[in-house]
């Protein structure tokens, strides 16, 4: 009988000596440790360069009132929208290196966690071998009562490791459990980084071809720049009447019974950080500086500061109602680049001056996913985040005689609901 114990004991360890983690896994492991520190490094110097271009930016954040100016103002975003292509980049690496060593954890939790689970099944085989013999039958099994003794303290120490065994067993596989949590995060924020990949570089598409057009606009020379900037700001004004006539018609339709009740988190923020720049209504800017944007009129959203590139998120689940670009019929003139999302609470959101669009109409978003991404496309005076909230029955795709479709709607306090 002791012998039998012996054996089941030495199987059990050499089952642990199996088991035992690879040091093979030690080379991959350390591999993947400096690939992540080694974009880091690089991740922490490209956030400091573009830090230095979002200073910049604030230093040049009106349109340049010279050719010049503005020519050097959309190299500047360029670079930036470079810097931001390559931290996406290295961003994607670092992740997929994250989930290189999640996935080398998990398999090397996995293998120990079936070793430890044939452990524990040959250890409570022994039990029950030893569970099946009344006392008196193992003490007669004997030949020597000291024999006898040695293989009871045998049984119970093997009880106590069967004990450890299932503590540890319940231990890791609640670890492994969080490695799997743990991946599958780092899976979806792989795949958002993948869609900003392709995001960042339909801004810098955007932003190169703004600067293509405007050089062949205005023919390279300064005289027919400034003549640029008359005809847009004429054009401007008369958009800017015909749209507000528009909304004051709609907003007469407005029921305040279909609305949500006023507070706060009825809707996200779009942006992150959220920073307001220009608030609703009748604000400085909108009532003096910008009576050539308002027509003396009231701002019909708020805006949000936004480095060209910054990624808008829905406010709140919906369906994408409507996108379009004003810049084809009207340069500079209105919304840009824009997306509608209509919400099931019977609010409306638009989001403005974008410089790439990242969904479709008819398309199913939730709270948070990306819209598109900031600019200066449309009428601005630096890149921003237009954000106008509407009553859903209000609102509009409509057609004007200065700049073909523009969405328009019975417009709220965006702050009413942020």
């Amino acid at each position: 009988m002791q012998q039998k114990y012996s054996n089941k004991i030495r199987v059990s360890l050499l089952l642990w000596l199996i088991l035992a983690p690879l040091t093979l896994w030690s080379a991959s492991a350390d591999d993947l440790k400096k690939q992540i520190a080694d974009r880091e490094t690089e991740i922490k110097k490209l956030e400091a360069e573009i830090k230095e271009y979002n200073k910049l930016f604030e230093n040049q954040s009106t349109v340049s009132r010279t050719l010049s100016g503005e020519v050097k103002r959309l190299e500047t975003q360029i670079k930036k929208i470079n810097a931001d292509i390559k931290l996406t980049e290295y961003q994607i690496q670092k992740t997929n290196s994250h989930i290189g060593e999640l996935s080398r954890d998990i398999t090397v939790n996995e293998y120990e966690l079936a070793g430890d689970r044939d452990v524990l099944t040959e250890l409570l085989q022994t039990l029950n071998e030893s569970d099946n013999q009344t006392l008196i039958e193992a003490l007669f099994a004997h030949d020597r009562l000291t024999d006898f003794l040695s293989d009871r303290e045998s049984t119970m120490q093997i009880q106590k490791t069967v004990e450890r065994e299932m503590a540890e067993l319940r231990r890791k596989k609640t670890i492994l459990e969080d490695q799997r949590q743990a991946k599958e995060q780092e899976e979806i924020e792989y795949k958002l980084f993948r869609k900003d990949l392709s995001g960042k570089k339909s801004v810098q598409e955007s932003v190169t071809q703004t600067k293509s057009q405007l050089l062949k606009d205005s023919k390279n020379q300064e005289s027919r720049y400034q003549k640029l900037l008359k005809e847009r700001a004429e054009r401007r004004a008369l958009i800017s009447k015909e749209l507000e006539s528009i909304e004051e018609e709609l907003r007469r339709s407005i029921d305040p019974s279909l609305l949500p009740t006023k507070r706060s988190g009825v809707l996200s923020w779009p942006i992150q950080p959220p920073t307001v720049t220009q608030g609703f209504g009748r604000t400085e800017f909108a009532a003096t500086l910008g009576s050539d944007v308002y027509n003396g009129g009231g701002h019909n959203g708020i805006d949000f500061r936004a480095p060209v590139g910054t990624r808008i998120s829905a406010a709140d689940a919906g369906t994408v109602k409507d996108t379009g670009n004003t810049d084809t019929i009207c340069p500079g003139g209105s919304y840009g680049k824009w997306v509608i999302i209509e919400h099931a609470n019977n609010l409306s959101t638009l989001y403005a001056h974008l410089s790439a669009i990242a969904v479709v109409k008819g398309a199913s978003v939730s709270s948070g996913d990306i819209l598109g991404y900031s600019g200066s496309t449309g009428y601005v005076t630096g890149p921003h985040l237009h954000f106008t909230v509407y009553a859903t029955n209000t609102y509009q795709l409509r057609k004007t005689k200065h700049c073909g479709l523009i969405p328009a709607g019975g417009y709220l306090n965006p702050l009413d609901y942020l």
